[in-house]
């Protein structure tokens, strides 16, 4: 084979250079693996503690204990490695405050990072890949206070200079955002508007922000030589010394904004683009995408992994493409306002797919605001922002920005005014085939001379839907560490049981999951279940009535969800589902857990709750129908569940244990593991798989895990 290749490259120079170029590729990337997205060879017991030295890079909490990320320097056992530092999530208990920049000592368990993975949910294990997060661990010993480092004096001293001359304005966090690239004092409610009014791009550092501040840097030191009547031998070529200053600009601003993702891909594109255009390349702008491209990819080839690269080069090739030509700005203002509208269209179409493979939905209204909030925004506001911002080093002109202010928050109140229904609009069954789809008939309809062609791909596609079977129904388990949520959901309309576990007081699984999964399915739910109201299993409950859900728990809970869930048997389309307890005398709170058995299609669920063995002997010898295809173990399993008994009675050939990844209880515990293997059935755990989703058809059903499916290579265990 190797001869072969060697053989074909001889005779064809350009698949030389294609698969030396492939080989190159391949190198980078298990280069950056080993190097920086591996985890460290030092094999860590996560029961086992050890004397870590460590330096807090930030907190999260501004009191004992405090969650903080920090760097580890030195893991006591572990040889020294030439890696960066691992980063860890770390829960630490002390006495005095803990700050960023501190170095410390404690004796830490750790183990491997890992969190939750459900589908449409954001990915936490592969946003802690890329910031390095490897641990999480908590202090179980005497923490010792080594010293204390103070990086980047000049960015906070910069920042904090910022912060204090835009303060005691309404739109502060806009000015911020903008000079700073950091957006931490962005709001939620505000982010959520500016995503529905198409306006997020302009918060991001990007290639407006840097061409513009480039543009700044060249024009002005043009201006002062001019004004200077400075005199400059002729042998100097000016022009790229102005480029030079206004490049070294845009470096300044990108290292104040803390050489965010964005800014940095932004200054190596017009790096390149002023390399290859002083060294007389043409064609200078396909060069400068093709050579950006590449330094992106080979500083960090995991950068493909970010949306933000792919919305950023596709929308430089869509300008580049609507205008083969430098843009004219000679041109009136009338032709000016058609050109910036022809560019708007085409970036909206062009990254149309994109936002609605990514963000659900797009905004309705945004083509109309950005073409004023682009100018607004890049030609007069950024280049005031930063007058203002030089000048109140020497003079108090906070008037001129109040009087800006007063202007922004008027109109952008009169923006929150558009109905909800103008903003966003949203489409959830958007994707990764229908992605590619896309983007296949756009190339067709502007480069193919026959426009018809574009319609071959979406036939195609059209086709396909249609042969595929849809599913009767669907059981969607959904991973939320030690705790218990549960849809059922056919064909548009679902149930749930539980609503897993809340943290602190205000973290849980409703927004950033169950909900989620609704809204991208388009569901309507009918009812909602909660078998007790032990926390890992309602802890969700504020959040759901807060969501507007309260009405779904008059079903099973007509006395409210303090009292036993009531015994009745209801339909979900073509479904039966049918509630009931054990009774048992005395019970505790796990055995007064509301069960739930849910039959059609010659499938059956039993969901169980925390029921114990008396609970289950109690089912068992009142002949309750227990029998079902797919079981959720009681108590995540537990020894004191699962007897012998409760699995002849219900025979299933699943079993699913939703628990916690290396938890404090151990579950399912090695007892019931074996009762189950003994039975032969097939053991399924949220720990191991993520988010399980099982889909029934007439003949047959579907298992899916979130692991497997939203993974990659290098994330897989």
């Amino acid at each position: 084979m190797s001869f072969a290749v060697l053989l074909a490259g001889a005779y064809f120079k350009p698949f030389l250079t294609l698969l030396s170029g492939f080989i190159c590729a391949i190198l980078v990337v298990i280069f950056h693996y080993f190097i920086f997205y591996s985890i460290s060879d030092c094999k860590i017991d996560y029961q086992q503690s050890r004397l870590v030295r460590f330096e807090v890079v930030e907190t999260y909490s501004e009191q004992s204990p405090y969650y903080i990320k920090a760097s580890l320097k030195h893991i006591e056992s572990c040889p020294t490695s030439i890696r960066p530092a691992p980063n860890a999530m770390l829960s630490i208990t002390s006495d005095k405050p803990v700050t960023s920049g501190d170095e410390l000592s404690a004796v830490l368990k750790l183990k491997p990072y890992r969190s939750v993975k459900n589908f449409y949910s954001f990915n936490r294990e592969r946003q802690a890949l890329f910031e390095r997060v490897f641990y999480k661990g908590r202090s179980v010993g005497e923490i010792s206070y080594l010293n204390h480092h103070q990086y980047d004096s000049l960015r906070v001293s910069y920042r904090t200079y910022i912060d204090k001359i835009t303060a005691n304005t309404q739109l502060q966090w806009l000015y911020y955002a903008l000079l700073t690239g950091d957006k931490s004092k962005i709001g939620y409610e505000d982010k959520k508007h500016l995503r529905e009014l198409g306006l997020s791009h302009l918060l991001a550092i990007s290639g407006l922000h840097i061409g513009l501040i480039f543009a700044v840097g060249f024009y002005s030191s043009k201006w002062l030589l001019r004004v200077s009547h400075f005199r400059v031998s002729q042998s100097i070529q000016l022009n790229k010394l102005f480029v030079v200053i206004g490049f070294s600009c845009s470096l300044v601003y990108v290292y104040l904004s803390d050489f965010i993702v964005s800014a940095s891909r932004a200054l190596l594109m017009l790096g390149c683009y002023l390399v290859i255009y002083n060294l007389g390349k043409n064609p200078v702008r396909w060069r400068s995408i093709l050579y950006a491209l590449s330094v992106v990819l080979f500083i960090d080839p995991f950068t493909l992994l970010n949306p933000g690269l792919y919305f950023s080069f596709l929308a430089v090739t869509i300008i580049f493409l609507l205008t083969k030509k430098t843009i004219n700005l000679s041109l009136r203002f009338l032709k000016r306002f058609v050109q910036l509208l022809q560019v708007q269209c085409a970036l909206f179409v062009g990254l149309l797919p994109l936002s609605l493979y990514y963000f659900s939905g797009t905004s309705v209204i945004g083509l109309l605001i950005n073409l004023i909030a682009v100018p607004l925004v890049g030609v007069l506001l950024l280049p005031l922002l930063i007058f203002y911002s030089l000048i109140s080093s020497l003079l108090d002109i906070s008037g001129l920005l109040s009087l800006i202010d007063i202007a922004l928050y008027f109109s952008y109140q009169l923006l929150l005014s558009i109905p909800n229904d103008w903003r966003w609009l949203s489409f959830n069954e958007f994707n990764f085939s229908l992605l590619i789809i896309s983007y296949i008939t756009l190339l067709l309809l502007y480069f193919s001379p026959n426009k018809y062609v574009c319609l071959i791909p979406v036939c195609i596609y059209a086709v396909d839907s249609k042969l595929q079977s849809e599913a009767k129904f669907q059981l969607d388990v959904f991973d939320v560490g030690h705790g218990l949520m549960v849809m059922v959901r056919s064909k548009n309309k679902a149930i749930i049981y539980d609503l897993g576990p809340q943290y602190f007081g205000r973290y849980d699984y409703v927004h950033r999951v169950l909900l989620n999964n609704i809204n991208k399915q388009q569901l309507s739910v009918i009812a909602t279940i909660i078998s007790h109201l032990d926390n890992d299993h309602s802890g969700g409950l504020a959040s759901w009535k807060e969501a507007g859900y309260q009405h779904t728990l008059a079903t099973f809970h007509p006395q409210g969800v303090l009292n036993k869930c009531k015994t009745t048997t209801i339909k979900l389309a073509e479904l039966n589902i049918r509630s009931f307890t054990a009774k048992v005398e005395k019970a505790s709170r796990n055995d007064q857990s509301c069960l739930l058995k849910v039959t059609g299609f010659n499938y059956s669920l039993l969901l169980t709750g925390d029921i114990s063995a008396a609970a289950e002997a109690k089912l068992v010898e009142e002949e309750v129908d227990l029998r079902a295809t797919i079981l959720i173990s009681p108590h995540h399993g537990s020894n004191t569940s699962s007897s012998y008994e409760f699995i002849d009675a219900v025979n299933p050939e699943v079993v699913i244990h939703s628990s916690a990844y290396q938890g404090q209880w151990h579950f399912p515990h090695p007892e019931v593991v074996n009762r189950y293997n003994q039975h032969h059935i097939q053991q399924l755990s949220t720990a191991k798989y993520g988010h399980i989703r099982i889909k029934f058809y007439s003949d047959t059903y579907r298992l899916e895990f979130a692991r497997e499916q939203e993974s990659y290579w290098f994330e897989q265990d």
